[in-house]
């Protein structure tokens, strides 16, 4: 085994199937040095034994450590608690990242199902009742009636609620509560914007669960169109309002060229038989 006393840095990347560029940036950052340098060519040499180290590297990179934890690891932790401290501190950090990605796995979970129900109902125009489960909601207070908002102060209202809100990944598919009474004596005044929230918290909201009367439209200018329309609808089927009023945005896929909000939204309210 004499050949592997000294092998071309080529050689030795290619036995532990990593770049020369990784090597040579390995011992720049003292993680790993060659056994030799030849002190004319500066040709770089390692030993085969050396395979251990990088076996190591390799290990914690997959465990995703960065090269300066990895030389922490390797190199600095001199007790079992320090190299537990270490250990730890990587969980907690794999942790909060896991509980992102299963929080965007939500969020593209209702995105998906919003796209699913625009494309199954965009032409419905018939009134629907659906169970829903309870629901909880971040709300923003508004200083007027959002039904009587121009377009321009219906965006800068947008941007009062975003600035409000500490996590902006979930500032999609903005709605609004109009309380029962307003609903109910048509005059349709709402104050209160809403996104949901997948948990309840102290800042949340309960909407409850229950058959809820459902119509579907594609614009706030539609939506105020219907509204009279849609109370009337179930009042003359016998159903009395028991809760308030929601227009839940279900689906928005803006162009990059457009300049108006193109929406889908779920009209809904609470009901139940006379």
């Amino acid at each position: 085994m004499k050949m592997f006393t000294k092998m071309k840095i080529g050689d030795f990347a290619k036995y532990n199937q990593i770049s020369v560029q990784a090597l040579r940036y390995y011992e720049s950052i003292d993680l790993i040095h060659p056994i030799e340098i030849d002190p004319f060519t500066n040709y770089r040499y390692y030993h085969i034994k050396q395979s251990a180290v990088i076996d190591n590297i390799q290990f914690f990179q997959q465990l995703d450590f960065s090269l300066t934890e990895i030389k922490q690891i390797m190199n600095d932790t001199k007790t079992p608690t320090e190299l537990n401290q270490v250990i730890e501190n990587k969980k907690a950090t794999l942790q909060a990242e896991l509980k992102s990605i299963q929080h965007q796995l939500a969020e593209i979970k209702v995105f998906q199902e919003g796209a699913l129900i625009f494309q199954e109902k965009q032409f419905n125009k018939a009134i629907e009742f659906v169970d829903f489960p309870a629901r909880w909601v971040f709300t923003y207070p508004t200083r007027q009636n959002i039904y009587q908002m121009t377009e321009e102060e219906y965006e800068f209202s947008l941007r009062e609620f975003k600035s409000d809100l500490t996590d902006l990944r979930k500032f999609n598919c903005v709605g609004s509560i109009m309380p029962r009474t307003s609903f109910v004596d048509q005059s349709f005044l709402s104050k209160e914007f809403f996104i949901f929230s997948d948990q309840k918290t102290t800042e949340t909201r309960l909407l409850p669960k229950g058959t809820y009367a459902t119509y579907y439209c594609h614009s706030f200018q539609e939506e105020i169109k219907m509204l009279p329309l849609f109370q009337h609808e179930l009042a003359d089927q016998g159903y009395q309002i028991i809760g308030d009023y929601i227009c839940e945005v279900l689906y928005e896929k803006n162009k990059t060229s457009d300049v108006n909000r193109s929406m889908f939204i779920r009209m809904q309210v609470p009901v139940s038989r006379s």
